[in-house]
């Protein structure tokens, strides 16, 4: 038998914290189509935890298997903290949606004059990709921005999804309070909500519970070993567990840290320049799915994929956590929030 070979085969009988259903088994098939050492998943309702689901390994040299204090990288799910600050020196009235980026960061390039904070929210900056960007450096304000010519749209003309706009956010939100992005986040949501075992990647850092990351090339997988600019952190860059996550998806069901307002700003989509709805809300993606309202949000980065999808009706809440690259993340979120609604009307 190859080593790879025996998860594959493991998984499927290990998990303590299974039940042998429908979810178990649109768990199992996302698994064995996808290639997924170890998975993660949580169903929570109106903020209580009902459902947390382990399958498989967070380590297939060590065979540890995943349990619900396994901590995954979730990539973009990040985007909601980093949203989730900025939206709260707002509130304080130390921001604005209309601030100009060149007001707070004049290090920025003079022709991103146009581009105003609710561009950054929304990915509707125009900020174009940089020339040179490296994963495997460090940078200053000034080196990053250094990498970027002219906008690539009119800010506020297009939805385009865009990394380097909310990696510039995080810029923003660290020179308003002070510190970097990871300790305001830290400070204003991870510490007041116990999210104790919830913080941004550090290659260097000793990490308990820490699931390792694989890509599946073609029979095997092997080992992924990131690295992240600090100042990329506001595009992603947030490890947490299963039982962390379920306390910030219990307080976005109350109003601490953000009120209803806030929240219904940020999960609408927002009004481009011709009147018509973009893609994004701030930090979300509002919709429907299944036929209510909802807002979600994928996270894909090298080792790691996840998804979120919050009901804004029925309360549930459903999200996945994988330890492998490539797709079904999301395939898997929706599939068991429609087992689950359809369990829940039985």
């Amino acid at each position: 038998m190859k080593p790879h070979a025996l998860p594959l085969i493991a998984l499927i009988a290990l998990s303590s914290l299974v039940r042998a259903d429908e979810i178990d088994d649109l768990v199992k098939a996302n698994m064995a189509e996808f290639h997924v050492p170890g998975i993660a998943l949580g169903i929570a309702v109106n903020g209580q935890l009902v459902e947390k689901r382990c399958y498989g390994f967070a380590n297939l040299e060590t065979m540890t298997p995943v349990t619900p204090q396994t901590v995954f990288k979730i990539a973009s799910l990040s985007k909601a903290f980093c949203a989730s600050v900025a939206m709260l020196l707002i509130e304080e009235r130390k921001l604005g949606l209309e601030t100009k980026l060149t007001e707070v960061l004049p290090e920025a390039p003079k022709s991103w004059e146009r581009v105003q904070i609710k561009h950054l929210l929304s990915h509707t900056s125009g900020i174009p990709e940089p020339t040179g960007f490296s994963f495997s450096r460090q940078y200053t304000n000034d080196e990053f921005f250094a990498l970027f010519g002219e906008l690539a749209e009119e800010p506020g003309a297009v939805y385009r999804y865009n990394n380097f706009g909310f990696a510039t956010l995080g810029l923003v939100v660290a020179k308003l309070t002070g510190k970097t992005l990871r300790d305001a986040v830290n400070e204003r949501i991870f510490t007041p909500l116990g999210m104790s075992a919830t913080h941004y990647y550090d290659m260097l850092r000793v990490v308990p519970n820490r699931a390792n990351g694989y890509n599946w090339r073609e029979d095997s997988h092997v080992n992924v070993n990131a690295l992240r600019p600090l100042v990329y952190d506001g595009s992603g860059g947030v490890l947490t567990s299963l039982e962390d996550y379920a306390n910030w998806d219990a307080a976005l069901r109350t109003d601490k840290p953000l009120n209803g307002i806030v929240r219904r700003q940020m999960w609408t989509p927002f009004t481009l320049n011709d009147g018509k709805p973009g893609g994004y809300g701030f930090g979300w993606f509002p919709g429907q799915i299944g036929g209510q309202r909802a807002v979600h949000h994928n996270g894909t980065t090298s080792g790691f994929t996840s998804h979120v999808i919050r009901g804004l009706d029925d309360g549930v809440t459903v999200f996945v956590f994988r330890n492998v690259s490539g797709d079904g993340a999301y395939e898997l979120a929706e599939a068991v929030l429609k087992s689950f609604r359809s369990r829940k009307a039985a």
